[in-house]
């Protein structure tokens, strides 16, 4: 990762997109407030936003991954929303397996105050926080 740029993970949901980002050297992460799905096209409007206003060099994305390793359909969608995301926003898209981290995240959300519970909105932020989080462990 270069020094400056940052790297956002998102959990695509069809109700909330979840949003978390690292710092400049990709050794914090930072859940955002999630955001409600308002469409492919408007996502990928406030997606490029976001990407530009953060400096993103990379965008990371949960994979569906069955428990059992295969790939369903959930998958082969999440590879065609990587092929869009990477030819809209002109900068790599990489997958990251999500499985269990709904239910981590679930865990932490309960042991949340209801402040820090509003300012995330849902919980599929902080469930894009320990995507991004697994796929800095792995690329370190």
């Amino acid at each position: 990762m270069s020094a400056g740029k940052r790297i956002l993970a998102v959990d695509y949901g069809q109700k909330n997109i979840g949003l978390a980002c690292s710092d400049e050297l990709g050794l914090t992460v930072q859940p955002l407030p999630s955001i409600v799905n308002p469409g492919r096209s408007a996502f990928l409007k406030k997606l490029r936003a976001l990407v530009r206003g953060m400096e993103i060099e990379r965008v990371v994305i949960g994979m569906p991954v069955n428990m059992d390793g295969s790939q369903g359909n959930a998958f082969v969608g999440m590879q065609q929303l990587m092929a869009l995301l990477e030819e809209a926003l002109k900068i790599p898209v990489s997958g990251v397996d999500e499985r269990l981290s709904t239910i981590e995240a679930l865990g932490l959300w309960h042991q949340m105050g209801p402040r820090r519970q509003k300012r995330y909105r849902t919980v599929d932020s902080l469930a894009a926080a320990l995507i991004l989080e697994r796929y800095l462990r792995e690329t370190s």
